[in-house]
């Protein structure tokens, strides 16, 4: 008896290609969602690390910044720099030296040269000195009832910017 082998087991060459290319197209389709979703991960935390590192600074300022003593204790207030004698008799000093903001406390005159990093990765800065009229004050701190606080926070090219008004207690 004469048996031939009629059984043909296996993939074709063309199955196999045809495979491997539908294998490829849905592999890209899933890595380029997936990366999209990695990317807008980091997005966010770089914004929420530069929205907490500049909101650090913000209210540190603010808290003490509303303990002004009088107005005749304000011994700089520039756009970079603002320098105080707070209630308690002690002088507190807030700079901006690109890109840190700059904290110093009993320091012997303003501006110091000492002080700790409040904040790094400010790329922009400035105070505003605001009348209790609204409008600016030209010639900070005669008039001053108001400080504005701007800044932008970037970290890994995600900028965030804040600002905040200070209202002084004790005027």
């Amino acid at each position: 008896m004469d048996m031939k082998h009629n059984d043909h087991r296996g993939f074709t060459l063309v199955e196999l290609v045809m495979t491997m290319v539908l294998i490829g197209i849905v592999a890209f389709i899933v890595a380029d969602a997936m990366l999209t979703g990695i990317r807008a991960f980091f997005v966010t935390d770089y914004r929420k690390e530069a929205l907490d590192n500049g909101r650090i600074a913000v209210e540190r300022m603010t808290r003490e910044m509303r303990n002004v003593r009088s107005l005749s204790d304000i011994e700089t207030a520039n756009a970079s720099q603002f320098c105080f004698i707070n209630v308690n008799g002690v002088r507190i000093s807030f700079r901006y030296a690109n890109p840190n903001i700059i904290r110093e406390e009993g320091g012997a005159a303003c501006p110091g040269v000492a002080g700790n990093t409040l904040a790094t990765n400010i790329d922009a800065f400035t105070f505003s000195y605001i009348q209790a009229d609204g409008t600016p004050d030209p010639a900070p701190p005669a008039k001053t009832r108001m400080i504005g606080i701007n800044l932008t926070s970037t970290i890994s090219g995600e900028s965030v910017q804040l600002q905040s008004e200070v209202y002084l207690r004790n005027l």
